[in-house]
């Protein structure tokens, strides 16, 4: 029997849990170490879940990019699941566009074959998923930085999600890149 492709959910948050908005605070923190550690998550992955902000900030940088950049390369290539009931017909190359219930299209996306699903940014998406308890990983670049304003990862009356720390490793940035299984 085949496993079951995981969800993996790849983060850059604050230390006080934003997400919002990372183009504000994060990119000081980009460097090739930063790069090789989202390059590695990216590898155990074909398909990308987002929602459709998040997908249309991915293919307002990436579509028209020429490939000759291995990062471009990548990203054009990936099979990309947009979760959205106003998006019609979407242009980036190997996109589709999951509608109806959220829930059941994430759950037999998982069952199909392939590689790892990866959920980066899309925070309205990671929490449905997270409520419906369909979140395998969570990898999350936390960035030492207070932010004070923004939109957190986690709910305030959100579930409750027993986490095991399955990796951490600190970057000379001083962020830490911290990989968490759901228990």
């Amino acid at each position: 029997m085949t496993a079951q492709r995981k969800i993996v959910v790849a983060e850059f948050i604050s230390l006080d849990g934003v997400v919002e908005a990372p183009e504000r605070w994060h990119m000081s923190y980009v460097d090739d170490e930063m790069t090789a550690a989202i390059g590695a998550v990216q590898q155990r992955i074909d398909t990308m879940l987002l929602g459709r902000v998040t997908y249309e900030a991915f293919a307002g940088a990436f579509a028209g990019a020429p490939d000759h950049d291995p990062i471009v390369a990548r990203m054009n290539r990936l099979a990309k699941v947009v979760v959205s009931s106003t998006l019609g017909d979407p242009s980036w190359a190997n996109s589709t566009v999951l509608t109806g219930d959220v829930v059941d299209g994430v759950r037999e996306l998982k069952a199909r074959p392939g590689g790892d699903i990866l959920v980066t940014g899309s925070i309205t998406l990671v929490r449905s998923l997270l409520r419906a308890g369909l979140v395998d990983e969570l990898n999350l670049l936390v960035h030492p930085i207070v932010v004070g304003a923004g939109e957190r990862l986690f709910e305030a009356e959100g579930p409750k999600v027993p986490l095991t720390l399955t990796g951490c490793t600190v970057l000379g940035s001083g962020v830490a890149n911290n990989h968490y299984a759901v228990a």
